[in-house]
């Protein structure tokens, strides 16, 4: 048997889920299915697995989320010598072929594998529209660039089950969280390109467009309230050290900068404890110091412009200060997807 668990959350399934986990089983692959209460109108389904695989039901549906959880929950105890344990859909939507892959890339790196579809034209709306809007705003959150965030197909190290375990959401949002919560923390990231499958238009796929989207969204502006509150706070100073003309423009825009720099960095080590220090430290240094430089050189241009206008100033500020903010993290971090 290989050294990896497939971690299966299944809910309301049809045969697709027989056909995966025999595939998965015939390949030497140990198997945990968990039934998500699918109601007993499906145990017909289950019960051509069971004997193949470890399963577990319960029987009020709570969440692809919490499924999972419960599945890492019970990996330990369940698959002792597993060192993986790669999580996968069991609707056909990920090809035994690209399961394989991310067991191989697990074993030569040993750090986090995250599938990544391609999403055409030819992509159903209901799995593009929260995809494209959720890849965006949590790259710029996070500074660095993922092309999908919402794959199931994922593996982990066995030493990430008390992280996995620890990360907040019940429902689709927790794969979101998952993946904002390894970033900020500055885990190792490997990202696999793999086959895009949806079958009869995604029609068995119990994610909402509208609400799952929302809830996704909810979780990363939670997580970037600490940026949204040193920005604020970056454009209060400039504005304040620029109306009382306290410094030269030089020392206010790199003053300013340092100061919610550091209170910014002091969060995120609050928040996000990472093994990978001084890897978080050049990484918000360099955005930091692009931003700033970039910030000082508009406002010296709109100086010379309108004179030290403070009523043209104040506008000028929030507007340099945040277009920096979106412009630089994008541009930087589709450039250079893995910094």
């Amino acid at each position: 048997m290989k050294d990896a668990v497939i971690l299966i959350p299944s809910y309301e399934p049809d045969d697709l889920l027989v056909n995966v986990v025999n595939e998965l089983v015939e390949n030497e692959f140990p198997v945990l299915v968990v039934n998500d209460g699918s109601g007993k109108e499906f145990d017909r389904v289950f019960e051509q697995v069971k004997d193949k695989v470890q399963y577990i039901s319960y029987e009020t549906n709570r969440g692809k989320g919490f499924a999972m959880k419960r599945g890492y929950k019970e990996i330990p105890t369940l698959f002792p010598d597993v060192k993986y344990v790669i999580t996968a859909d069991g609707d056909g939507q990920h090809s035994l072929k690209d399961i394989i892959r991310v067991y191989d890339e697990l074993v030569k790196h040993n750090q986090l594998v995250f599938g990544v579809r391609h999403f055409g034209k030819d992509v159903p709306f209901r799995s593009r529209f929260g995809n494209d809007f959720s890849k965006t705003t949590r790259s710029l959150l996070t500074k660095q660039y993922i092309a999908d965030d919402q794959c199931g197909l994922r593996g982990f190290p066995i030493r990430y089950i008390p992280d996995l375990l620890r990360i907040k959401g019940n429902r689709y949002e927790y794969e979101m969280n998952q993946m904002v919560r390894f970033q900020l923390m500055q885990a190792p990231i490997y990202t696999l390109p793999i086959e895009t499958i949806y079958l009869d238009n995604n029609s068995r796929s119990h994610f909402s467009p509208f609400k799952d989207t929302f809830r996704i969204q909810t979780i990363i502006f939670l997580h970037a309230i600490p940026a949204i509150i040193c920005t604020a706070l970056l454009m209060f100073l400039m504005i304040i050290a620029i109306k009382h003309e306290m410094f030269p423009l030089i020392a206010t825009v790199y003053l300013c900068y340092t100061a919610v720099f550091l209170l910014y960095f002091l969060l995120l080590n609050i928040i996000y404890p990472t093994q990978s220090f001084f890897r978080r430290l050049f990484k918000e240094l360099f955005f930091t110091a692009l931003k700033m430089e970039t910030t000082h050189l508009f406002l010296e241009l709109t100086i010379t412009l309108f004179h030290w206008n403070y009523n043209v100033m104040v506008p000028i500020v929030v507007f340099i200060s945040t277009t920096m903010n979106v412009l630089f993290s994008w541009l930087l971090r589709k450039m250079f997807p893995s910094f």
